[in-house]
Parts: C-alpha cells; structure tokens; sequence
C-alpha cells in the first residue's frame, strides 16, 4: 500500500509518521534521552484487533440522538457565534453523521450528558473540517465493529491533515479533537500531537483573547468553545505525563484550579467533573506533577537537580490532591452518571499520588507511598465493579491503570489491572490492549534486572493514556 503523503512539515515539530506498531520486543533505554527514530517507521492505517475488540454495546446512555432520515437544515441561527459552512449531505455522509451521534459520541466522551447532543451536532456542521472528522471517525467505528481490515478514506483523511494544521474556528478546533479520537480508537499510537497541539493552541488564543482571567474567558464564551478548551485541557495534561513536557494549559490550570487563585470554583462552567469525571483540583495536580517529572529531568540532565526542591514541590502537590472536596464532587450523587464521575474522580486522585511519588522517589515498587496508593487505587476500582459502572469507570482511567500497573509488582494486584483492561478488550474500540502490552514490557525488563521508567516506555511509543 503506498503511504499517503502529509503536509505536516516536520520543520512545524509534527514529525509524519502515522500509526507506528508497537514494538513488542523493544529493549527500552533506560534514561530519558530522545531515543525513537520516527522517520523510519512505517505508516500503517489499519488495525490489527479483532472484531470483538471493536463491538458496540449498547447501554442506558445511547439513544437515537439524530432519527432515521433527518437531514441538516438548510439554516441555523445561533447567534452567529461560528462560521457556518452549510451544505446539502449526501445520503452517505448523513447516515455517518447519524452513526457518530448514536454510537461515536458517548465513547468518546464518557461522562458528558444528552444536552451536549445538540452543541455538538451543530459543531460537526460549522465547518467542511468537522463534518469530515466526523464522517472518518464514525466510518471507522462502523467498520471496525464489521472486522474490516485495511480500511481508510484516504481522500478525506488528506484533506484533513491539510486543513487542521491552523485551525481558524471552533469546527476546525473540534475535528482536531476528533482526530486524537482516530488515533485512540486505533490504539493511542501515531501523529495525534499535532491534532492536540493545534487544538490546545487555538483553545489558548480564545482564552487569551479579551486579556481577561482565564476563569471569566471561560465563563464568557460559548458552551461549545468552553467544551474544546475543557477537553483540550484534559488531553494535554495526559499528553503531557507521555511525551515528558510541560502542560501547555499550566499556567491557566493554575488560575483556574489554584488553592489562591481559583475564581468562583463552583460554578458549572469551571467544572471538570462534567465532562472527563475528574475534579478539578485533581486535573490542577495532574498537570503539576508532569511539569515537576520535565523539571527533575531537565535538571538531572544538567547536573543541579536539588532533591529537598524536588521534595518541597512534590509536598505542595501532595497538599492539593488531599485538599478539601471540589463543590461540584460534594453535591449531586443522587444519578448513576454522577456515581460514575465520583468513581472516576476517586481512581485518578489515587493513582495521582501514585504518579507523583514515582516522581520523587523513582521507579521502585516497594516504595511504600507508591505501594499504599497502588492498593488504593485497586480499592476504588473494586467500587466501581458493578455492570452498569465499571465500562464507563474503566474506560475513562486507563491512564491510571497504566501507571500503577507498570509499577506494581505484587501479584494480586497485576492480575487485577490485567483483568481490567481484557474485559474493555470485548467491548470498546480503544487502547486498552496496547496498554496491557505496554504494562508487560516494563514487567518483563524489570525481571531481567534491566529496570526501566514507565514515562521512557510511553514516550518512546508515543502512546497517548486517555
């Protein structure tokens, strides 16, 4: 199959590479020294999972959002807050976009309610960029569930590497967001940072626009521009922890979240909880500690890393993550998709003490901070183990799985992560398996007596954790 080529000059830092495999025999170095040689990989555009893998079930949350038959219509006047870009679907283009409103949207976005439908449906049609982001995404979907191999729009998913470079509106910023979804689907492997940086750049310049406080830019905007900057956040704090550089929402994070600069921190607008499960004082610690890891390392590369610094500001993280509730955690539980954000928010704040004392300490699994918030961490997805939670739980915290199953050695508890991530096997497109084999190539240099840090596994497969 010849390669498609992409107009991502790697002179803009997006090296084109596409969907490298995951080398399961790879001895991994053991510092974090730049080590992956990406112009020589290949470029495949198919996945190698089984049908199973990629098989849809059906839970209390999916609903015909689009009827049978219900085409765009020919105007919509919403304040005339976005580019429109209208046009008359054919009839394949509009069953795509029917099948990602009933079955693309809620994997993708696992704690958001049905009064996104809407805000998105209108998203996915400002702007030639999102319809066909969309459209790729869904026929994915659709055909990975069907066992297709080898399939890919190439046209279209050209036509999409050549416009989302710079986005221009809130459609261009959406379909890069949903071009990080592609690659997750496919396994969380391949170019997405170009599609999360282009997205995170164009959320920041929305943020920066009024030169106002980021609390009250987000407040301001419109409910779809404040979903972008949110899941933008979101994707760049994980992204962060893989490629071992600081978050670039950081700063706005910090006066969003910060214990002394928070700005009316229970307003709905400002909340995480909504939309990835997570509180916001936990995605605030989050980011703190992938900046305190690119830190540690830039110093240790130079020679003055100061371990009572690096303790002080691992301690002052720590302070956060066991800070007083967020407002929108205390309140509201009485629903089962407000059980599951709880959940959800209870595995990250477990295993973010798990992340950061990996930072402070170093990789050692009988570290006793690291082993006692590993078992925590367990002890929060054993709450979650009922049939109508633990999909939605354990899909959103495969991040978490990751880091403290690299990190455990006990038997019990490596078993359990395991077991985890091959059940979201049968019944989610995803990147759970790939993550399971990740987990077992830290094991397995770690027996050899060739130990090696988690964050070099991930950054050297260029694997994003969401």
């Amino acid at each position: 199959m010849q390669d498609i080529d992409s107009p991502l000059d790697p002179r803009e830092n997006h090296p084109g590479v596409m969907l490298p495999a995951y080398p399961s025999t790879t001895s991994y170095a053991t510092s974090l020294e730049p080590s992956w040689t990406q112009s020589n990989l290949p470029r495949p555009h198919t996945s190698d999972f089984s049908a199973t893998y990629h098989a849809y079930f059906p839970d209390e949350d999916d609903y015909n959002i689009i009827p049978p038959g219900y085409l765009l219509p020919k105007s919509v006047n919403y304040n005339n807050t976005m580019h429109h870009n209208w046009v008359n679907l054919n009839k394949q283009q509009n069953a795509s976009l029917q099948h990602y409103m009933q079955h693309v949207l809620r994997i993708q976005y696992l704690h958001v309610d049905g009064s996104i439908d809407k805000l998105i449906w209108k998203l996915i049609h400002s702007s030639d960029s999102a319809q066909e982001a969309a459209c790729l995404l869904a026929d994915l979907h659709c055909k990975s569930t069907q066992g297709a191999i080898g399939f890919t729009d190439r046209d279209v998913y050209t036509r999409i590497q050549r416009a989302l470079v710079v986005p221009v509106t809130e459609g261009d910023a959406f379909a890069n967001l949903c071009m990080v979804s592609y690659f997750l689907f496919t396994g969380g492997q391949g170019q997405w940072q170009a599609f999360l940086d282009s997205a995170c750049e164009f959320s920041i310049k929305v943020l920066q626009r009024n030169h106002v406080a980021p609390g009250w830019a987000l407040i301001s905007c419109t409910d779809s521009m404040r979903f972008i900057i949110k899941t933008s956040m979101w994707f760049d704090v994980l992204a962060s922890a893989t490629l071992i550089r600081r978050p670039k929402f950081l700063e706005v994070l910090r006066s969003l979240y910060g214990p002394t600069t928070a700005v009316n921190g229970g307003r709905p607008e400002l909340s995480m909880m909504g939309v990835m499960g997570c509180e916001n004082r936990i995605v605030l610690a989050l980011a703190e500690i992938a900046d305190l890891a690119y830190w540690k390392d830039g110093c240790r590369r130079a020679g003055r890393l100061s371990v009572s610094e690096l303790v002080r500001r691992g301690q002052d993280i720590e302070t956060i993550l066991k800070s007083t509730n967020d407002p929108a955690y205390i309140h509201g539980f009485d629903t089962k998709k407000s059980r599951r954000r709880r959940l959800t928010s209870d595995v990250f704040r477990a295993s973010a003490l798990v992340y950061l004392h990996s930072v402070i300490s170093g990789d050692h699994p009988q570290c006793p901070e690291i082993m006692g918030n590993i078992t925590e961490t367990v002890k929060c997805l054993r709450r979650a183990e009922d049939v109508s939670t633990a999909r939605h739980v354990v899909r959103s915290v495969v991040f978490s799985i990751c880091i403290c199953g690299c990190l455990t050695d006990v038997p019990a508890h490596r078993k359990y992560f395991l077991q985890r991530l091959h059940e979201q096997q049968t019944q989610t497109v995803g990147n759970c398996g790939q993550v399971a084999q990740l987990i077992r190539e830290v094991w397995n240099s770690r027996e050899r007596g060739e130990p090696v840090d988690w964050r070099v596994v991930m950054q050297q497969a260029q694997m994003l954790l969401v």
